[in-house]
């Protein structure tokens, strides 16, 4: 063999190595979650289930890369996320000015809104009794929530309680203790009109107190990967996995904005 050819057959592994370094996937893609929020994230029978581990997957079948979950309290996730313990938060994450100024947000992939649930002998009362200062109305949120945020902003001169999950601000309002609990769409849904896990006697007022977009997010630092994921996101939309994945957890979408 001459050396001219062994120059050239050298040369061709070096091109098609090249083309096949072009091809990787890249590295994995740490996704941070906290899977207490059906039906966004949740565990199911000892597995990550929902909208953001079904969408974690399609992203994973389009882009090629790999996913890492890395399951975090919701509190934590930013922080984790500015330390570099992960690349992106895929958790229901509403997206707010206090956000903004910590991470980049993509696209937003569904809009949601607060909403009251409440027990159905009181249907007659509500919404125009939230908003009654002479009502005395009792209103329970989630710790940490933009529930939270709403009622301590809109209803600062009543009593608002604070509980560390929605179930036990459902049993608190089953109880007696408050008259409404404040959450967004898909948790009311979940508790007052989802055949598989509603509670009798609840009712949810599905008209929103807000207009929120969930969307996933990356450091300030990383706009490849912001790009990335917007680019995907077009595409499942597009291709109509996005509207698939959303309608298979959410069987009754109520669309959030305002009619002119």
């Amino acid at each position: 063999m001459g050396y001219g050819y062994r120059r050239l057959v050298l040369a061709f592994l070096l091109v098609l190595l090249g083309l096949m370094g072009g091809c990787a996937s890249g590295p994995d893609l740490r996704v941070g979650i906290a899977p207490n929020y059906p039906p966004l994230a949740f565990m199911q029978n000892g597995v990550l289930a929902g909208i953001e581990p079904d969408l974690a997957q399609q992203l994973a079948r389009q882009t090629g890369r790999s996913i890492r979950y890395e399951v975090i309290p919701f509190d934590r996730l930013i922080p984790a996320l500015q330390a570099g313990q992960i690349d992106l938060i895929m958790a229901g994450m509403s997206i707010t000015a206090e956000r903004q100024g910590q991470v980049s947000f993509a696209d937003s992939y569904l809009k949601v809104g607060q909403m009251l649930l409440i027990r159905e002998k009181d249907i007659k009362r509500f919404p125009r009794a939230l908003f009654d200062q002479s009502s005395g109305v009792k209103i329970g949120v989630e710790r940490g929530s933009t529930g939270e945020q709403y009622a301590l902003k809109t209803f600062a001169w009543g009593g608002v309680t604070h509980f560390d999950t929605t179930e036990a601000g459902v049993r608190a309002l089953e109880q007696g203790s408050i008259d409404c609990f404040v959450h967004d769409a898909p948790t009311v849904w979940r508790f007052s009109a989802d055949l598989a896990t509603q509670h009798q006697g609840l009712v949810g007022l599905f008209e929103p107190l807000t207009d929120e977009p969930l969307a996933w997010a990356v450091r300030k630092n990383d706009p490849a990967l912001l790009a990335q994921l917007n680019q995907e996101l077009a595409r499942m939309r597009r291709e109509g996995r996005l509207q698939e994945i959303l309608g298979k957890w959410i069987k009754t979408q109520v669309l959030v904005g305002r009619t002119e």
